[in-house]
């Protein structure tokens, strides 16, 4: 609470409308598959676009990187926010099937929205660096505890047609919302004060505690993330879908256990940086897989829906831990000048690496094995975590030392 009492109203807004976008993306994550395949995309062709998405994001995300650290955080924060708006009005009044997959990739719609590199640079530039991990936790906590009530609000087309709306028109209002999102948080972002200019050189880590290369710490931190992002790139996207084919729930039920599975992902952030602070961000950050793993190996091979959502339901304590301990870590490790630059790189080589995994996922889901990709998800999640505790857990944050 005392860590809550120190943010200033720049980092409320970053984590306000964190939530806001988490939202709408939340609800689109549990019905965009669907919907697209409603329109008549095949399991190869979704695949094929989800891999599009992940190398077009790839290079947004190092061109964030570089335009950020070039010109301030706060002119990548507008441009990312005015492209999801651009993109949610493109599919609220068009059902072309080519466009509207030329948008997703374009626009990133679809997709759980991405911590963009200009935001975890501005976030640790207006926060002191014993603040930071909580900081990110806390902001991951907004956006998962928002992404509940995106869950719960998939039912919307549901509703909709029990009401008479035609089907495909049901699912419109869900892109509008995510439009809305969007325009919401550019006007939010204009509030902002751009302070990177004034903190570029205000280093908060003395250059003695830097006793590993940069260049060597992205490196090897690029190839474990990148590892760990093939693995839930082979099931993220198909996650909804594969609940739809294999058990023949509809939208009411996966938004519903979507929606509870990040209420238990929202505790779990307190959980993670309880464990930070007890063993460190590397030892906290591996010891959450391993649930992950093990859950991700046994969910195809349970026989019905609801030991599977029980099973998924007890994952989310684990689940989402990593995500706010590994932005703290690098954020800690490398230079506040090129922080930026640094998630950028990081985030670009783990996409491009990660690319092809939807497109192979829907390949073997429609002409090999629908079960298939979530063993290869554990097997990669867990070469990630082994490599992650066997080069960094003697490679400290200077709040660690």
């Amino acid at each position: 609470m005392q860590s809550l009492n120190e943010f200033d109203r720049d980092v409320w807004i970053l984590l306000i409308t964190r939530g806001i976008r988490s939202f709408s993306a939340a609800i689109l994550s549990v019905c965009f598959t669907i919907y697209m395949s409603k329109l008549g995309a095949t399991t190869v062709q979704l695949g094929m676009m989800f891999t599009g998405m992940a190398l077009f994001a790839a290079v947004r995300s190092l061109g964030e990187g570089l335009i950020a650290d070039r010109f301030g955080r706060k002119p990548v924060l507008l441009l990312t926010s005015i492209l999801m708006t651009v993109g949610g009005l493109i599919f609220a009044v068009s059902h072309d099937l080519r466009l509207l997959t030329v948008s997703a990739i374009i626009f990133n719609v679809g997709r759980m929205i991405p911590y963009t590199p200009a935001e975890q640079a501005m976030l640790t530039e207006k926060v002191s660096s014993e603040n930071r991990t909580t900081a990110f936790s806390v902001n991951s906590f907004i956006g998962t505890m928002a992404g509940v009530f995106g869950s719960f609000a998939a039912i919307l087309p549901d509703i909709l047609q029990g009401r008479g709306v035609v089907e495909l028109a049901s699912y419109q209002p869900l892109f509008i919302i995510f439009a809305m999102s969007g325009l919401v948080s550019t006007l939010s972002f204009l509030m902002i004060t751009e302070t990177y200019q004034n903190n570029i050189e205000d280093e908060s880590v003395d250059e003695e505690l830097i006793t590993v290369d940069e260049k060597w710490i992205l490196s090897r931190w690029s190839l474990v993330l990148a590892l760990d992002v093939i693995g839930g790139s082979f099931i993220m996207n198909f996650t909804s879908y594969w609940f739809y084919v294999k058990f023949g729930v509809g939208l009411g039920e996966i938004g519903t256990l979507f929606g509870l599975s990040r209420v238990i992902a929202a505790g779990s952030y307190y959980l993670g940086l309880k464990m930070a602070k007890g063993v460190g961000t590397i030892r906290a950050t591996v010891l959450s897989r391993v649930p992950v793993v093990i859950i991700n190996i046994l969910t195809p091979l349970t026989p019905t829906y609801a030991i599977v959502a029980y099973m998924r339901g007890f994952m989310s304590l684990f689940s989402m831990i990593d995500v706010p301990l590994r932005q703290s870590y690098l954020m800690g490790v490398i230079k506040s000048k090129r922080k930026a630059s640094a998630a950028g790189i990081v985030a670009v080589v783990s996409r491009f690496t990660a690319a092809g995994a939807p497109m192979l996922s829907g390949d073997i889901m429609q002409f090999i094995s629908i079960d298939l990709p979530f063993f290869l998800a554990a097997g990669f999640q867990l070469a990630s975590a082994s490599l992650m505790y066997l080069i960094f857990k003697d490679v400290k944050p200077p709040d660690e030392k």
